[in-house]
């Protein structure tokens, strides 16, 4: 598609709210104070009143659509998400429109499968773009049923709207076929964090846990010799009445990434997925967290599907000090009359210099396009276009005044989210779930026996198996398979 300069639209456009778009310079996010910054214009195009057709796919309880806004009694997201939307129709002579189709199935949701598979077989262009979540977008990928993002015309993964992590972590000898980033909440909301019950931490003469976290002195050692102190039986029944800790069993993902380690890394000379989970270091970190946890005089796990969502009552009833959750999850409790803080995951131990926390897989929804579109250079723009817009009006409603204004409670708190979102961990071992390893982290704190070497061992063949498998079709959806074989 040639583009199409109209100067009356243009002359239009630049005296509405979207005068930043129209020519002036702006920040690529990764310029240094003092540098100049590298001039940045939204393409202009008439895409003559096309609609943007969004295919939304959300999963059990949480089905956020990314698009969708309530203009009746509207939050700040919402009014944010109109004024985002509003933005892009105008610049572009569009009308953006989502499909929304939701699941509850515990693995693949076959609505974004099924309907994507069975639109490359047609060879349909019903969508422009899709929001997936990460279980199956990640198998749409490696089956070759989506778009190389990098090959798409104005796509340009270096701007700050997309998460530069997620770029690194989901890239394929430089095809990536999904990402993430400020189009949507649920990559903040599905990040891992810990809350802590301020009344409790007072009450049992708690340290500065804010000051360990600046300190480096945030470790799991330190967070389970805290939690033992303030765990305590206060009528003398023998049964504990206030926990140090209140989990879920998802949690134990956040350990292995929170001491820098991934269950599944790229390797980008072969161009192989490799298991990277047998380390003395993960080993380590996960008998701790496996103490910890299943100390059950100090720990108490809670299922995020419970019916009577147990989690709530425990942690605003002050019987918890700690709380493993994710960012999202802290909206349940703004009327919680007990105050509460944030944290960061905790490290290994106080030699590692940086904090990482997972984005958590189940709930996450990603970016992607189908393997055929209409219109790729279109496709393409809009989609800048929306990741421009969203960095402008969804982060600083969701982060400012949502995150700032009402789920945090103090300034404290705020600095630690500025931590957790720039220290954010996607694994990919937690999306191709190979041989279900991920899954029997899970299942040893179910099972209540630290067993994970021999688990370990017993599917370290089959999960490699299965990764060679992924590698290969990624090879050959990206045409890598020569290059990989000359670097073997």
């Amino acid at each position: 598609m040639k583009t199409k300069w109209i100067a009356l639209l243009l002359a239009v456009l630049c005296v509405l709210p979207l005068l930043s778009a129209c020519g002036e310079t702006q920040k690529t996010g990764d310029e240094k104070p003092g540098e100049e910054v590298a001039e940045f214009t939204l393409p202009q195009y008439d895409f003559d009143g096309h609609e943007v057709n969004i295919l939304s796919v959300g999963r059990g309880s949480v089905n956020t659509n990314d698009f969708l806004y309530d203009d009746v009694n509207p939050t700040v997201i919402d009014a944010a998400i109109e004024r985002r939307n509003r933005s892009v129709e105008s610049l572009y002579n569009i009308k953006i429109v989502t499909e929304q189709k939701n699941t509850t199935a515990n693995q693949q949701s076959p609505e974004a499968y099924r309907v994507l598979v069975r639109e490359a077989t047609a060879g349909d262009t019903n969508y422009d773009f899709c929001i997936i979540p990460g279980y199956d977008v990640s198998q749409l990928a490696y089956e070759g049923y989506l778009s190389d993002l990098n090959a798409l015309p104005n796509f340009d993964k270096t701007h700050s709207w997309y998460d530069e992590k997620a770029n690194e972590t989901f890239e394929f000898a430089d095809s990536l076929f999904f990402t993430t980033g400020d189009f949507g909440i649920s990559m903040m909301d599905q990040t891992y964090c810990i809350a802590f019950n301020k009344d409790l931490a007072e009450q049992y003469n708690v340290e500065n846990l804010y000051d360990l976290v600046n300190d480096y002195e945030w470790t799991i050692d330190k967070m389970y010799s805290i939690a033992k102190e303030v765990a305590d039986d206060t009528d003398g029944d023998s049964v504990t009445d206030v926990y140090g800790t209140l989990y879920w069993v998802d949690a134990v993902y956040g350990a292995v990434n929170a001491a820098g380690q991934k269950m599944v890394t790229l390797n980008n000379d072969t161009l192989e997925y490799e298991l990277t989970i047998n380390t003395e270091v993960t080993n380590n970190m996960l008998e701790r967290f496996y103490n910890m946890v299943k100390d059950t005089k100090s720990s108490i796990m809670y299922t995020h599907n419970s019916k009577g969502k147990e989690y709530i009552p425990i942690f605003s009833g002050n019987k918890a000090l700690f709380f493993l959750t994710t960012i999202g999850k802290l909206s349940e409790f703004r009327d919680m009359e007990t105050d509460y803080g944030i944290l960061p995951y905790f490290l290994y131990d106080n030699s590692q210099t940086e904090y990482y926390n997972t984005v958590a897989p189940f709930y996450m929804n990603y970016l992607c396009v189908p393997l055929m579109v209409e219109d790729d250079e279109r496709t393409g723009a809009i989609i800048d276009a929306i990741g421009y817009f969203s960095e402008k009006e969804i982060i600083p409603a969701y982060y400012d005044k949502t995150l700032h204004g009402q789920y945090t409670r103090d300034e404290d708190s705020s600095e630690m989210l500025d931590i957790i979102f720039s220290t954010r961990a996607y694994d990919l071992g937690y999306c191709y779930q190979p041989a279900n390893l991920n899954k029997n982290l899970i299942y040893m704190l179910q099972g209540g026996s630290f067993d994970w070497q021999s688990r370990y061992a017993s599917l370290e063949r089959p999960a490699k198996l299965v990764l060679s498998i992924i590698s290969e079709a990624y090879r050959k959806a990206v045409g890598a398979e020569a290059a990989a074989t000359s670097a073997n």
